[in-house]
């Protein structure tokens, strides 16, 4: 369990005026203690619906199946299983789940107040159950409340996302290695994803972008069977989850000696976020930074990006505080923020440099060393 969270949840749900919490976003589930639900294969045809968690008087009872019930027990969270797998009966998840949710909520019958549900992730039929558990509560939407939360890391989350952030910098050191002509992207993806594997003793969920040639002029993709060749610049955004929490980092490799309009694009927007890193501080508004660097970019002649500029990670690879145009969201100490600026030119390439800070009370700790930074 994260008692950070736990305590954070707390506290909030008084301010609030809430009663208690019904949690379905997975991230949520993550953040509140530390169980990450399995994504490598998708959703699993047994189970009835997302694992929930019932949030009330600082107590935490999760909601899944059998077959994810011994992960969270490891978390030290109570945990209402039900039968997903059979073979002895019809394969009944939803209708189990919602037998589990009802005997979890059963205690709270006589609840009044106000109980916040997080309803884009929960079914209707388990909905319905939570209405007909909680008579005479008051159920209230809830999703995006945790995220103001979630932004602030605490020193236990600092850990795992360092852990995962020297992951991703191993990862774009390999993938120098691994880059020559000839090879396609899939191959060199293919070799990277077994290094990260290995590396982190088990199967690893991973996202990338891995484009190479005149694919980077498009920002990403995934590796396809384009072959490489001398000259091309390689986009490697990777983001890998490790412990329950997503790292990312962002690269751009030559295979060879690059044209000199790429090698200048490259130092453009190194520049770029060389300089968008140190205007981190807290107090900044997260629009503020990404206007910064989309200026940087556009005062050299370039056209400017259109993603991002940046964003938070934790138990969420793309989480608060998102640096766009309209979001006005200070940063603040303890925030875990990627920077990426990028430029692309159709029939030239692409350029992206991705590096992670933590802000601090003064500025920010560039987390990720892949580019050389100290």
């Amino acid at each position: 369990m994260n008692a950070h969270s736990l305590e954070s949840l707390g506290s909030f749900l008084r301010e609030q005026s809430l009663a208690a919490l019904l949690l379905s976003d997975q991230h949520s589930l993550t953040w509140l203690t530390g169980y990450a639900p399995p994504i490598e294969t998708g959703p699993n045809p047994f189970e009835g619906g997302p694992a929930l968690a019932w949030f009330s008087d600082g107590q935490v009872t999760m909601v899944l199946s059998d077959a994810e019930a011994g992960a969270a027990k490891a978390t030290g969270a109570a945990v209402q299983e039900y039968l997903s797998y059979t073979i002895e009966a019809p394969l009944a998840g939803p209708r189990n789940q919602a037998d589990a949710l009802a005997k979890t909520l059963a205690p709270f019958g006589t609840l009044k107040g106000n109980v916040g549900v997080e309803m884009n992730q929960l079914p209707e039929p388990l909905f319905e159950t939570l209405q007909n558990a909680l008579p005479s509560a008051c159920l209230q939407p809830g999703d995006g409340l945790l995220e103001p939360l979630r932004a602030i890391k605490s020193a236990p989350e600092l850990e795992r996302i360092r852990a995962v952030l020297a992951l991703c910098d191993q990862a774009q050191a390999e993938t120098r290695i691994l880059i020559s002509p000839g090879k396609t992207e899939i191959e060199v993806w293919a070799s990277l994803k077994a290094f990260l594997d290995v590396r982190a003793c088990g199967r690893l969920p991973v996202l990338a972008d891995f484009v190479a040639g005149a694919r980077t002029a498009d920002m990403g993709g995934l590796p396809g069977t384009y072959a490489l060749k001398a000259g091309d610049a390689v986009i490697a955004d990777i983001v890998p989850r490790l412990g329950g929490y997503w790292g990312d980092n962002a690269g751009t490799h030559f295979v060879g000696e690059p044209s000199p309009e790429l090698r200048r694009i490259f130092d453009v927007v190194m520049e770029a976020l060389q300089r968008g890193i140190q205007a981190v501080k807290p107090g900044l508004r997260a629009c503020d930074l990404d206007a910064h660097l989309r200026g940087l970019i556009r005062d050299q002649g370039y056209p400017v990006y259109p993603h991002h500029s940046g964003h938070g990670i934790g138990v969420s690879y793309h989480e608060e505080p998102r640096l766009v145009p309209y979001n006005t969201m200070p940063l603040q100490a303890g925030m875990v923020v990627a920077i990426e600026p990028g430029i692309y030119l159709p029939g030239v390439g692409g350029v992206r440099l991705e590096d992670v800070v933590l802000v601090t009370g003064t500025g920010c700790e560039v987390l990720t060393k892949h580019l050389g930074n100290a």
